[in-house]
Parts: C-alpha cells; structure tokens; sequence
C-alpha cells in the first residue's frame, strides 16, 4: 500500500513537472504572442483558476460540512487540487491549441 501511494505521488509530480514545460514551451513560442494566442492563455487561466476554486470549495464543504476527512490533511487535499489543475490545464492547453 505504502509503495502505491509513493508511485502514485511520484507519477503525479512528474506530470506536474511535464506539464509545467509545456506550458512554459507555448509562452516562449511566437504563437503566445499574437492574438490568438493571448485568447489561448486567457482561456487557460480562465479555466484553470475554476478548477482551483471548485477543487477548494469541495475541500471546505468535505472537512467542514460532511467531516469527510480531518481539517488537518485539508492541506494536502489543496495541493492535490494544484497538482491536478496544472496537469487538467495544460491538457486543455494541449487541446484549445490544435483547434
């Protein structure tokens, strides 16, 4: 059990990291810098920001309304959520890009 969780993690961290890079690689092309691309970048923080905000919301409402989990892992809830919202927002990158 306890190596799942640790290869879970790892997997999780490496494709934070991955998406970060490509995230990075579309704002140092020249395709970023024209309008299209600042619609691109717009729509990308635009949804990337709703997924921070519901993924927070849904930690309150399990900690504090159905005591899910105790407040002190609410932590590690959040940072799973911006874990999960730079890979969910560097996919939707990849996918608002090739349209």
């Amino acid at each position: 059990m306890d190596q799942v969780l640790l290869y879970g993690i790892l997997v999780l961290i490496v494709g934070v990291i991955v998406s970060e890079l490509y995230k990075a690689n579309f704002e140092r092309k020249i395709e970023s810098q024209d309008e299209r691309g600042r619609q691109i970048a717009l729509k990308v923080k635009s949804i990337s920001y709703s997924m921070l905000s519901i993924g927070v919301y849904v930690g309150v409402a399990l900690v504090a309304i159905f005591q899910v989990f105790d407040q002190y892992n609410f932590i590690y809830f959040v940072m799973l959520v911006f874990f999960i919202q730079s890979i969910g927002s560097s996919i939707y990158l990849a996918v608002i890009r090739r349209t």
